[in-house]
């Protein structure tokens, strides 16, 4: 019988979820080499051949579902996974490495699947490289059968009525929770604006990440409750605790209806000034819950969540052609800012990089991954150009990860040599379309007077912004509390981009995690920050707020705020200036 027991970690979606754990272990376990002795060879071989069968038939159970859910398209990649599974090149070859040298199936599968790899790596075909993640893919279903662990979520049936419990959730598995599976989640990894955070927060997901020990505590829990509010995780809670959350929930589900019934009216202080709230929007199923938000318009579409939705393969012209247009015709006349793919990274593409990097967050990703493919981003390029005139929507396209002003010029260019090989095609086109870049490195907010005359706006991305000012991995939770928007050199930062914009004349909108902090939210008016951009669910809650509060004493917490000497003292003053008020208006937060 599981103990009740109550785990702490970070709540970084807000809400409560109440279901029996669902648990996936994604982190791949060390393997290690064992030797085996003759009589033990036959018991292994056939250890290898029944995790082949179980793998083949749960992917023969994901095509179904895929199909079902998704499309035959979707459902592809799993049948050729299930035949990837049974087939010879790969079994036979472990089965051989076994025999020959006397050795566990897990170390001969390892063994061989790095030997396809370099493989793999070294064909010219680029079709053929690309299916090494097919292979890892089905090695590691292989691998997890071998050590008797969890599979993954994707694809598994259920009610909705299920929490996801998991060591760690890959973006491209996170992806797939909007399809109804579960209704929240905690993991023992992530941080508060890690990519999975950001879609949990998309998609109003309660979740709690950092919990340590999650995993093996709830492993055979009967129900879980999520609290995101607080960061706790509960397994198997008594009744009388179960009874409280649901009551807790109902409030929190009839506290959002209240907001969205503001929704139409202004984001304006009590002295009069006017703030724009947009939103971010990662999958298209998030239009409709935008403008029920009262959102002005898209201040980040995170198009490479089209990558990882379409993964393993890549979204050609046509699908994010498609893509696009339906999110422009989502907002007639509003503005729709979609940048340009920020792949790489922790968001790693094996189909796009090849081979992983070292050092992955200061290597090839954003705008130096797109120049070092050009056909790749000239489909993405061609793509927006021609939805932006297909649909005479008000495109803005956004470039990720400038460090220097030759980066927007090149893709300045692409643009101008696009527009003409589209013209001479006979597409329809939009004139005068505005190229903005995010402020997201140092580097970028250093010479941001540079980049204001090549820019026709600027997108501050605070999430990378703290990363590589602070010089903290934000996915990393054995650093976690290191990761301070509240810094005082991130705060100065955003005072002196601000301070660009406005001398330069040209628009600056947030985006990052910081923009929907009620704690943030009153600092960054007082800095001169009039456009917003934060996921749907947060948008009337900062409604609510800036109605409430007033421009003057803004002003003045952000230059207080601007004098001190550390991110606790930052944060202890705007608690103590904001505290009735956030209590008044039934915010809650956490530091």
């Amino acid at each position: 019988m599981t103990v009740s027991r109550t785990l702490v970690g970070l709540g970084v979606s807000p809400g409560v979820a109440i279901g029996r754990p669902l648990v996936v272990e994604n982190r791949p376990l060390p393997v290690t080499r064992k030797d085996i002795a003759e009589e033990q060879i036959e018991a292994e071989v056939l250890r290898l051949r029944a995790s082949a069968e179980q793998a083949a038939d749960r992917m023969m159970e994901l095509t179904a579902h895929a199909a079902a859910k998704v499309g035959e398209e979707s459902a592809a990649i799993f049948q050729a996974h299930q035949l990837m599974v049974k087939d010879p090149v790969l079994l036979e070859q472990v089965e051989k490495t076994i025999r020959e040298q006397r050795v566990n199936a897990e170390w001969a599968l390892e063994h061989v699947v790095k030997g396809l790899l370099s493989k793999f790596k070294r064909l010219g075909d680029v079709y053929l490289r690309e299916r090494q993640t097919d292979l890892l893919d089905v090695a590691s279903e292989l691998q997890r059968n071998l050590q008797g662990r969890f599979g993954p979520v994707r694809g598994q049936s259920g009610k909705g009525d299920a929490v996801l419990v998991a060591d760690d959730i890959p973006p491209s598995q996170a992806i797939q929770l909007a399809v109804g599976v579960v209704q929240g989640f905690a993991s023992e990894a992530g941080g508060a604006t890690a990519h999975t955070t950001i879609i949990a927060k998309s998609l109003g997901m309660p979740a709690v990440v950092g919990v340590s020990g999650l995993v093996e505590a709830a492993r055979n829990a009967p129900l879980i409750i999520v609290d995101g509010f607080e960061g706790h995780v509960l397994v198997a809670p008594d009744e009388a605790l179960v009874e409280v959350y649901r009551l807790r929930a109902e409030e929190h589900r009839r506290r959002q209806q209240e907001l969205l019934q503001m929704a139409h009216l202004p984001a304006e202080t009590t002295d009069g000034k006017s703030i724009s709230l947009l939103a971010n929007v990662d999958l298209l199923h998030e239009i409709g819950a935008a403008r029920a938000a009262g959102a002005e318009g898209v201040g980040l579409f995170r198009s490479e969540f089209l990558f990882l939705q379409a993964s393993p393969d890549l979204p050609d012209e046509e699908d994010q052609f498609r893509a696009y247009s339906e999110l422009l015709e989502g907002f007639p006349d509003l503005p729709v800012t979609i940048r340009t793919f920020d792949l790489g990274g922790k968001k790693l593409a094996q189909e796009v990089l090849g081979n992983p990097e070292g050092n992955p967050v200061l290597g090839l990703r954003g705008v130096r991954l797109c120049l070092q493919m050009p056909d790749f981003f000239r489909s993405q390029l061609r793509a927006l150009l021609r939805a932006a005139g297909a649909t005479g929507g008000q495109l803005r396209i956004m470039i990720p990860l400038v460090g220097n002003i030759e980066e927007i010029r090149t893709v300045r260019i692409l643009i101008e040599r696009l527009t003409v090989e589209l013209a001479a095609e006979g597409h329809t086109l939009a004139t005068g379309i505005p190229v903005g870049v995010m402020i997201e490195v140092p580097a970028a907010a250093m010479i941001a007077d540079q980049l204001a005359r090549e820019a026709d706006f600027f997108a501050i991305g605070t999430n990378d912004l703290t990363q590589y000012t602070l010089a903290v991995d934000r996915a990393n939770e054995q650093v976690a509390d290191l990761y301070r928007p509240f810094h005082p050199a991130v705060l100065r930062f955003l005072d002196r981009v601000l301070g660009v914009g406005r001398r330069a004349g040209i628009p600056v909108s947030l985006c990052g995690e910081m923009a929907a902090d009620p704690l943030a939210v009153p600092l960054l008016v007082g800095l001169g920050l009039t456009q917003f951009s934060m996921h749907p669910p947060a948008i009337p809650v900062a409604r609510n707020l800036i109605r409430a509060l007033s421009y003057r004493d803004a002003r003045r917490m952000a230059r207080e705020a601007l004098t001190l000497g550390t991110a606790k003292a930052v944060e202890e003053y705007l608690l103590e200036r904001l505290s009735g008020l956030l209590s008044h208006l039934k915010v809650r937060f956490s530091l």
